[in-house]
């Protein structure tokens, strides 16, 4: 009945309304907090802000206004229209590397020509430092045999002697440590211009990007990109406890005997014979980081360079990174089970 009755009100006063001679009022339809409608031609201050429409002088609806949005609304809009902003300038600056891209190579060829020219540079620049390595190792075994021959006589090496092995010995390390870096290079950019490789080929297929999904993720490059031979201590406790396990390896595995062993590095004998396998391990601390690092030669001739081509040679730093980390596992599940 209640219903009935707020109708025909509701109905009636809409009648006597339209009914009203036209004088330019629009009529004004609002809900109150109970779901009656009204009609009025003005709207009362409790309700203005909720969602009301305006009739004409025949009673069709020729404006709606929605209600006031809530200062939470509007927050949240706010920050969905900044994160369609956001959205669109990464898809623009994807479509800007992707012009560059296409301007800068003509051909896939073009592309894999200048990686490979990068890498033959950085190539070039490792044979260097592995031929000053041999120099230090020259210079090393020259010292150490002098050193030996004192003792032998019952004498300590002289202070010339211990320096000259000392600043050898830091000299072979920093070396090493330029060898492990520039590896690292290498590995970024192989997997940066494959990275490119794949895009370009996408591009050349007709590929635009048009939404976020289309952008290149980003990809965040490790602090230190693994290189053969290395292993990454997680800080220098651990390389406390790894570095006797290190140098024994080295012992085991070098067919030469051990040479000079310092603080921070072990070195066996140049290789002499062709089927001789030469070990260098050296502690490494760079940029507040330390590694080990197994470094092996062979005999500079065809017939030892080839020796040194055989997969169980080759396989050589993968078997120390390994043997080293199953001792870290061990340890991690040690301190685990405690």
């Amino acid at each position: 009945m209640k219903f009935r009755s707020a109708r025909s009100i509701v109905l009636c006063s809409l009648a006597v309304m339209l009914a009203a001679p036209a004088t330019g009022v629009t009529i004004k339809k609002w809900v109150d907090e109970n779901g009656v409608t009204h009609y009025g031609t003005s709207i009362p201050p409790q309700y203005v802000d909720q969602a009301h429409e305006e009739l004409n002088e025949r009673g069709f609806s020729i404006k709606r206004v929605d209600r006031a949005k809530t200062p939470e609304e509007i927050a949240r809009e706010r920050e969905l229209e900044a994160l369609r902003r956001e959205q669109q300038r990464i898809v623009e600056e994807q479509r800007a590397r992707d012009r560059i891209l296409l301007n800068l190579y003509r051909t896939e060829d073009d592309l894999i020509l200048v990686r490979n020219g990068k890498l033959a540079q950085i190539d070039a620049q490792i044979r260097l430092k592995k031929a000053h390595i041999e120099q230090l190792r020259r210079q090393l075994s020259k010292w150490q045999a002098q050193a030996a021959a004192r003792e032998r006589k019952g004498l300590k090496p002289t202070a010339k002697q211990q320096e000259n092995l000392r600043n050898i010995q830091q000299q072979m390390e920093n070396t090493y440590a330029g060898i492990v870096e520039r590896e690292a290079d290498k590995k970024r950019i192989t997997a940066q211009y494959q990275r490119e490789l794949d895009r370009f080929r996408q591009l050349k297929q007709g590929f635009r990007a048009n939404s976020p999904g289309d952008v290149e993720p980003a990809r965040k490059q490790p602090r230190i990109i693994p290189v053969d031979g290395t292993v990454v201590c997680r800080d220098s406790s651990q390389c406390d406890r790894l570095w006797p396990l290190a140098k024994e390896w080295a012992r085991q595995h070098a067919t030469t005997p051990v040479e000079v062993v310092g603080e921070r590095i072990l070195v066996t004998r140049a290789a002499r014979n062709p089927t001789d396998i030469s070990l260098t391990v050296s502690r490494l601390k760079r940029s507040g980081v330390e590694r080990i690092f197994l470094d092996l030669s062979c005999m500079n001739s065809v017939s030892g360079r080839d020796f040194c081509q055989r997969a169980s040679v080759r396989d050589l730093p993968r078997q120390f990174v390994e043997a080293m980390q199953q001792h870290i596992e061990r340890e991690d599940s040690a301190s685990v089970g405690k």
